[in-house]
């Protein structure tokens, strides 16, 4: 379990640097090519739901994919919690 709750760590610190990069660097440019190539696979389905034209031109897909995660992460100690 302790791989599994690696493994979310490193998503949500990948999902943090590609939002920030998203504002400080254009989409062809290396790492920003390589963080997007993980990332928009990830919002595709959030991004089908929550349509940026129908959310002001605000993509929230990033804000909803780290809630999604921190609340994976909660679920997953609460299991490992109650499995002692």
């Amino acid at each position: 379990m302790a791989i599994l709750f690696l493994i979310l760590d490193a998503l949500w610190w990948l999902l943090v640097i590609d939002a920030v990069l998203s504002w400080v660097m254009p989409v062809e440019k290396f790492p920003r090519s390589l963080t997007n190539q993980i990332t928009d696979p990830l919002y595709a389905p959030i991004r089908k739901v929550l349509n940026p034209e129908r959310t002001g031109g605000f993509d929230l897909s990033p804000l909803v994919l780290l809630v999604l995660i921190r609340v994976m992460q909660s679920m997953l100690r609460s299991a490992a919690a109650n499995s002692y």
